[in-house]
This record gives C-alpha cells, sequence and structure tokens, in this order.
C-alpha cells in the first residue's frame, strides 16, 4: 500500500531563530518580540529567557552538521547558554554542537520508517521482518519509547497502516481528492479504517515483545499477515505523528548525561524539552484559533527543568502547516486519529499538558485519550492533574489552566484566565 503524502523529512528547515538586540529600558516589548521572533524561527511553543534577546547574552542556535548523513535536526530548534563550564564559549558550542549532531543522526536511523538503514534495526526493519527477534537500536526500548508505549497500554502504535494511508489527505490540493484517504468522506475508506483499527485494538493480532537485553519481537498472527499481503500493508506499527515527543526525550536525556544542560530543545510539531535547572524564568506562548485566526493569546511563566507537549488543531509555523487539512466547509482534517475506529478527532481546539518530571512521550500518551474524543471530559482531565501533568486551553476567550498559582502575561484584549 502506497500513499502520496509528502514525508515530513522533504520540507524545508525553518529559518533558525535570530538574535536581536533590545534595550533593558523596555522590558515589556522585549518579551513580545522574543515570543514573536521565536514564533518566525519556526519553533511550534514561543518561549523567552529574561536575558535571552540582549547584548550581554550567551543563547546561541546550535546546528547539526552535517558530517554524519541526515538527521532529524530540521524538526528541532536547540538553544543553549555558552559559558557554563571551564570550556572557551567557541569550544563548548562546538562540544555541544558535535554531540547533538550524534545523537540526531541517530535518532533518524532508529525511528526511520521509510528505508533500510544498514545495521540498524529500525522500525523499518522490525516492520519488514515480523515474528522475528531483532537485538539493539529500537529494540532497545527504554531509549525509544517502545518500552513506554507498552506500559502505556496505548495501542495507537499499531495504527500503522491507517497513518501510511490517512497520511495522503496531507496532500491534497482540493477537496475533492479526500474521498481517497478520508473516512469522514467516504463510507469505503472508513470500513477499511476500522478493519486496520480492529488489528490494532487486539494484542492476539499484533503486539511488541521486549524480550529483554535489547532484544525484541514484532509479533503478528497468521490472520493478519494474510490480511496484510493481501491488501500491500509493510507498516504494522508507526510512532507517526508522534515520532518527535519520544525524539525529543531521547535527545534531551542523552544530553543531559553528557552535562549539557544549559539549553532549551523544541519541536516544530509542539513538543518542548527546557534542560535548564538554573533557576532561569522562561515563558510559554498559550495560543488560541477562532476560525482561521491564530495567534498567541498570552504568556504563561515557568522554570525548568520542564517538558510540554500542545496538541493543536491548527499550525503555527510553515512547517506544521502540512499536517493539517482545512476544507471549503471550515472543516480541519488533523493527524490525531483514533485507535476506536481510525478517524482523527479532537475534543478542543487545543490542549497542552505540562510537567516538571515526566518527559513529553509520556504526557502525550496520557493526553490522547483526554484530547482524541468528541468532547473534553472533566473527570478525564482531573486524572491528568492526578497523574502529575498540569494542562492548560483555551475556549470562548477564557484561558483554562490546572495549575495553582499559575502566572499569565500579556494577555489578549477580550481574554480572561478561568
Amino acid at each position: 500500500m502506497s500513499r502520496t503524502a509528502r514525508d515530513n523529512r522533504d520540507r524545508a528547515r525553518p529559518k533558525p531563530v535570530e538574535r536581536i538586540e533590545l534595550s533593558e529600558k523596555y522590558p515589556k516589548l522585549r518579551l513580545v518580540l522574543a515570543a514573536a521572533f521565536l514564533l518566525i524561527g519556526g519553533a511550534s511553543l514561543a518561549y523567552g529567557v529574561s536575558q535571552l534577546f540582549t547584548p550581554q547574552s550567551d543563547w546561541v542556535t546550535i546546528e547539526a552538521g552535517s558530517n554524519q548523513g541526515i538527521t532529524c535536526a530540521s524538526e528541532f530548534e536547540f538553544l543553549y547558554h555558552l559559558g557554563g563550564g571551564e570550556l572557551s564559549p567557541a569550544a563548548e558550542q562546538k562540544a555541544v554542537s558535535a554531540a547533538y549532531t550524534r545523537l540526531c543522526r541517530n535518532a533518524f536511523q532508529v525511528f526511520h520508517n521509510q528505508m533500510e538503514e544498514e545495521g540498524v534495526n529500525n522500525l523499518y526493519a522490525i516492520n519488514r521482518h515480523p515474528n522475528d527477534v531483532a537485538v539493539g537500536d529500537l529494540s532497545s526500548g527504554n531509549d525509544t519509547g517502545l518500552a513506554a508505549v507498552e506500559r502505556s497500554g496505548n495501542r495507537a502504535l499499531y495504527l500503522g497502516p491507517v497513518y501510511e494511508r490517512y497520511g495522503g489527505v496531507f496532500s491534497c490540493w482540493d477537496d475533492v481528492q479526500l474521498a481517497d484517504f478520508d473516512p469522514r468522506l467516504s463510507p469505503e475508506v472508513a470500513r477499511e479504517y476500522r478493519e486496520y483499527a480492529a488489528f490494532a485494538n487486539d494484542p492476539q493480532a499484533v503486539r511488541v515483545e521486549l524480550l529483554g537485553e535489547g532484544r525484541v519481537r514484532l509479533f503478528v498472527s497468521r490472520e493478519y499477515l494474510e490480511f496484510a499481503r493481501r491488501e500491500g500493508v509493510e507498516c504494522f506499527i508507526d510512532f507517526e505523528w508522534m515520532r518527535n515527543a519520544f525524539i525529543i526525550d531521547y535527545l534531551a536525556r542523552e544530553l543531559a548525561a553528557q552535562g549539557y544542560t544549559s539549553g532549551v530543545l523544541v519541536s516544530y510539531d509542539g513538543f518542548v524539552r527546557c534542560l535548564d535547572g538554573s533557576g532561569e524564568g522562561y515563558s510559554l506562548s498559550v495560543y488560541d484559533r477562532s476560525g482561521e485566526d491564530v495567534r498567541a493569546v498570552a504568556l504563561m511563566s515557568y522554570q525548568g527543568p520542564m517538558s510540554i507537549a500542545a496538541l493543536r488543531d491548527y499550525p503555527v509555523n510553515a512547517m506544521d502547516e502540512a499536517r493539517f487539512y482545512r476544507l471549503r466547509t471550515g472543516e480541519i482534517r488533523t493527524p490525531y486519529v483514533d485507535i476506536a475506529d481510525g478517524v482523527a478527532r479532537n475534543a478542543v481546539s487545543g490542549l497542552t499538558g505540562y510537567s516538571a518530571d515526566k518527559g513529553c512521550g509520556e504526557i502525550l500518551l496520557e493526553m490522547m485519550p483526554v484530547y482524541i474524543a468528541d468532547t473534553l471530559q472533566e473527570d478525564a482531565l482531573e486524572a491528568l492533574v492526578r497523574d502529575g501533568i498540569d494542562f492548560l486551553y483555551c475556549e470562548d476567550e477564557v484561558i483554562h489552566a490546572s495549575e495553582d498559582g499559575a502566572i499569565f502575561s500579556h494577555i489578549d484584549e477580550g481574554y480572561s484566565v478561568g
């Protein structure tokens, strides 16, 4: 089975975050411009640092080199504060860049589901060798999210065939093309997705078995294998739109292990890992959509370390636009496919979860059943808080926040905090 959707990795890299010098005389203007420039730079969630855009700042954008081949760095921004160690700023930047390059290369190879990487047991290899035991790389589980997914009981990983077909929606140029991919417009496509979802929900049909010592087996039943052969299915598991949540956790964990914690990682599609535990102040831009109007309506202050995951039905940067499709009717198609029936849905326009103790992948797995639903349930939101995840969302020009004492500033006219 094939589709014509564009691969995210083929998109042009967003422009790097620009450094600008602003006078300390106008701190409010400085913070607003910081958020604005980070949005222009391609970051999916704007964030600010009190001294980030001042002449005294040693914050830089860390670039991944090209000497090791294709990496996943085009989907991330990595801002880093130099001068915290014994190395000169230039030497420190070089060292951090080298480490970041290696990690981004490894993440690209391991999570790749489009081609074989020699000597790497990535998603592509595991999918094409069902019922065989793989050793190393993605099979290590703890390093790449498989273990977290299995512990959570979330079965969205097994919607690989649906993700592959449904992704065609985002390559369509006109509404008339949607019927080939969209279950909301085609009863035949809806039936097909329900069949895939039935297999995906059944551990007796397909499951990842973590066997210990870096060994993994993708079990696929004989019935599912026969069905897959008839339908041309080769992709049984895929992180798809969830991928960057687990990649950013991997990058953050490995960078911290090497002592590189004076920075912030941001993915274009809504995930943030602030590694900085120095007590420096940061700001999270709160976005809202009204019709076709998308804008930042407030800033929320926080301190790191912090993990943030934002699910939303609108793009906030150029790369992000390829994940959504707006019909002439105003309806929006999102990538958030429901494991129940293979139909994408979202309870509210946007929902952001954050935690100082959990990674983005863990936050995402707990948020998915709350957000991928027809309506937002109060008891589901309360369960997030009990599990150590605070949340915020906008509805009817009210910013709803679970955290007691959350501090908001630059609140847009007409909005209030509820």
